[in-house]
């Protein structure tokens, strides 16, 4: 048995494998074409079990048939002979992985055995209903402004725009994919940016986000005030919002809350450190 990497022009042979409850948003965006990734079959033409690399979150996402034999009895030599040499040079020390259904928590159990494997709750939430919601207009101090995250906001003097391109960079390859794909929301106090909201993951209909604020200018509401216009863009442009996040992270899990996101299911999350 062999596993083989599509080329990205291929990805789209895998559509066939994302059923079932517990697929999110970072698998769908990688394959279909909006963010990075790379994708691992058992048969390139007609592939019934895929492993889906999210370089926007450098996680693993098995999906298709969980009782392929000749997949699962292979990958783990795949996972250290090919895997562990392309995470390590991108300074991974670790394979983070979950599946698309339970029955993919009991073949782990199974096929990772010999492994230490640590195990968390994930949580995905969405924002269902969103075209029936009237968000209002934000309202800040005058000292603070909301600027678009665009090729025009690197025009701008403003002091930190290293902090949004390296807050882009983390989820994108690069700025334009960002720029041609989601949406970015910013906002700006004495030509400083203090908080920042982009769109993380991608698919046709749905869209994730990642909100970072400068440690001085936290638990103000400038996270919620740019997390709300980005609904209100979603809603606009016929997006559904998602939102993921660690069981335990439970300021994260309040500011989804809070902003109106509703839980959708919860997976298991495994690592295990690559093997020497």
């Amino acid at each position: 048995m062999v596993i083989y990497e599509l080329d990205e022009s291929e990805f789209f042979k895998v559509g066939h494998l994302l059923k079932g409850k517990l697929v999110n948003i970072e698998i769908k965006g990688v394959v279909q074409g909006f963010n990075k990734g790379y994708v691992f079959v058992d048969n390139i033409k007609n592939p019934k079990t895929a492993m889906v690399w999210s370089k926007a979150i450098d996680g693993f996402y098995f999906i298709g048939d969980e009782n392929n034999k000749d997949f699962n009895d292979y990958i783990n030599n795949y996972i250290d002979i090919e895997i562990n040499q392309k995470a390590k040079a991108l300074g991974l020390d670790s394979f983070e992985f979950s599946g698309t259904s339970p029955k993919w928590d009991l073949t782990f159990e199974s096929i990772f055995k010999n492994r230490k494997l640590n195990k968390s709750k994930q949580l995905t939430y969405k924002y269902k209903d969103i075209v029936d919601v009237d968000f209002k207009d934000i309202i800040l101090e005058k000292q603070f402004k909301i600027l678009k995250v665009n090729k025009f906001l690197f025009k701008k003097e403003l002091t930190n725009l290293d902090f949004v391109k390296s807050m882009i960079l983390d989820w994108w390859g690069l700025l334009d994919d960002l720029f041609n794909y989601g949406v970015g929301f910013c906002i700006v106090h004495n030509k400083k940016i203090i908080s920042c909201c982009i769109s993380s993951c991608v698919t046709l209909d749905s869209m994730g986000s990642h909100t970072v604020t400068l440690k001085e200018f936290r638990k103000k509401g400038f996270a919620k005030k740019l997390i709300i216009r980005f609904l209100k863009y979603c809603k606009d442009n016929d997006f559904e919002p998602n939102w993921d996040c660690m069981e335990t992270n439970l300021s994260s899990r309040y500011l989804a809350e809070s902003c109106g996101y509703k839980k959708e299911f919860d997976y298991n999350l495994y690592e295990f450190k690559f093997r020497e």
